[in-house]
């Protein structure tokens, strides 16, 4: 079984299609869906998708909005439950395309323990310009260079973990709740010495909803990078 775990907030927009698009991949692929007392339906949506699918469609029910990080340790925690021989993280909106998830498996197979869906390798990209590609450009090279780690796009949410490396990096010890999540995952990944790889993937702009990437997310990943330098 391979888990696709996908934080859910006021997506009622694409979480049906989005499930229906990570099933037809394989059916070794399951979905668990950890929404975040969404006000727009998605919760019921999710409902819905589990009773037809009851046995690939897993749905976490949180109350209030509590946080990105906090949401995927709940799905993490669950596939894990189920026994989900990978683990994978990708956004809500269709930014990341289900159709690249054999390629993560793929990844995994040569031998790589954590595999991110890169958008700043040869054959990734995105489809901003300006500031906000700049500013995402040097958060990671700057995360990159205090920390260490060997990766490219340390702030990807597109990525695959094997089953093990999620039940030793420790997850209840991680501090970051919002975006700044992934990277203090990767880190710890890291540090325990799994091995990293990548794939590349296109990062397309929501079509549908809103953002959730503000300015207080954004200090919170500088923070986080000075946190876990200091740390060692």
């Amino acid at each position: 079984m391979f888990a696709v775990v996908i934080p859910t907030y006021n997506e009622a927009s694409n979480i049906r299609l989005l499930a229906k698009e990570v099933l037809s991949v394989g059916k070794e692929f399951s979905v668990i869906i950890v929404d975040d007392d969404s006000g727009d339906g998605t919760g019921k949506i999710a409902e819905e998708l589990r009773r037809k699918s009851p046995k690939r469609v897993f749905v976490i029910h949180r109350k209030k909005k509590r946080g990105l990080g906090g949401a995927y340790i709940a799905g993490f925690k669950k596939a894990l439950e189920l026994n989900a021989k990978l683990v994978f993280s990708m956004d809500a909106d269709f930014s990341h395309d289900p159709k690249v998830l054999p390629e993560f498996a793929e990844k995994i197979s040569q031998g790589f323990d954590v595999v991110l869906g890169s958008r700043y390798i040869k054959g990734g990209g995105v489809s901003w310009t300006g500031t906000r590609l700049a500013l995402s450009k040097g958060a990671n090279t700057l995360a990159k260079t205090l920390l260490g780690i060997p990766a490219n796009d340390l702030t990807t949410g597109f990525r695959c973990y094997k089953r093990e490396v999620l039940g030793k990096i420790g997850l209840d010890s991680v501090r970051s709740n919002g975006y700044s999540f992934l990277e203090e995952v990767l880190y710890l990944c890291y540090k325990k010495g799994f091995r990293i790889g990548e794939i590349p993937i296109f990062f397309k702009n929501r079509t549908e909803g809103q953002s959730k990437l503000g300015r207080k997310e954004i200090l919170n990943f500088f923070l986080t990078v000075i946190r876990l330098k200091l740390k060692g």
